[in-house]
């Protein structure tokens, strides 16, 4: 496992890396980092698989960017330069919380350059539409995204008693699992630095942007898309994040043409590779070696 960079035309980001062989690009979420993922990547590395994982736009001083080049549609363009910048013509994507909402609209937008899909713990989005009937408790799972929504003041709840809300939202998350303390740490230390958090919290502030030509492109093309490349959805059933019904009765494999299959975890919550890592590593690595 190795530090390198990545580049999206003239931004550098971060990454870890392991590996030779088909790419793998793994995309985290909130409240995390790119080193959520080193365990399986070690894995995944020896069995054949380049597997990258970028520090997501926003998440380090030199990727900062205004509030209004962190749409869906912005992110997902970063991976295609990042493709672009290695020469890959296809890669593979793993994606946890935010990450997996990036690989779904990279498999809606650009199915030409994606192999396969893994989404951990996400259902896909245009489900919503039917949460109310199926999941009408997920309203109460997903009030950290109106708190979210109020600059300043979401800022400071978070900074408030040493970052309490990220240790919080993992327990919340993923109930009856204890975090590894010095991964949660490095997370906070990162959101103390200037503007790192602002930007992380612009990924949930621009979900209902109809303002900007990004925003609504996002959104319509979220809601109104089929994911046409070969998907796997993993979860587990005491998500504090995600109802489990928007896993067990919302996601339609009409949705996914391409392939799809879903496995619910039991006793797993929102952190799933963290809880289930030997069983997560298999399966994404069965699903990488299926669609090569």
């Amino acid at each position: 496992m190795h530090h390198s960079e990545i580049r999206n035309s003239s931004t550098v980001f971060t990454t870890l890396e392991t590996g030779s062989g088909d790419p793998v690009l793994f995309l985290h979420g909130f409240p995390d980092n790119h080193k959520t993922f080193s365990p399986i990547m070690e894995t995944i590395g020896k069995k054949g698989f380049h597997c990258i994982a970028p520090v997501m736009r926003g998440y380090e001083p030199s990727t900062i960017s205004h509030a209004n080049k962190l749409h869906v549609v912005d992110l997902v363009q970063d991976l295609l330069g990042w493709m672009d910048d290695r020469r890959w013509d296809k890669v593979h994507l793993v994606g946890h919380n935010w990450g997996a909402i990036i690989a779904y609209a990279a498999g809606m937008y650009y199915p030409n350059r994606i192999k396969s899909i893994t989404s951990l713990s996400v259902p896909l989005l245009k489900t919503f539409q039917d949460s109310f009937l199926w999941a009408p408790l997920q309203t109460l799972h997903s009030w950290y995204v109106a708190l979210f929504q109020i600059p300043y003041i979401a800022e400071l709840t978070i900074r408030t008693n040493q970052f309490a809300l990220v240790d919080f939202l993992w327990k919340d998350w993923s109930p009856g699992f204890t975090p590894n303390q010095d991964h949660l740490a490095e997370i906070k230390a990162n959101f103390q630095n200037p503007g790192i958090l602002s930007s992380a919290l612009a990924y949930y502030r621009n979900l209902n942007d109809l303002f900007t030509e990004s925003g609504r492109e996002s959104i319509v093309g979220i809601f109104d898309t089929n994911v046409t490349v070969p998907t796997q959805v993993l979860y587990g059933l005491n998500d504090g994040c995600f109802h489990k019904n928007l896993f067990e009765h919302l996601l339609d494999e009409s949705d996914f043409p391409r392939g799809f299959r879903k496995i619910g975890f039991d006793h797993a919550g929102h952190f799933l590779h963290w809880e289930k890592r030997d069983e997560v590593t298999k399966l994404v690595l069965e699903w990488l070696e299926k669609n090569k």
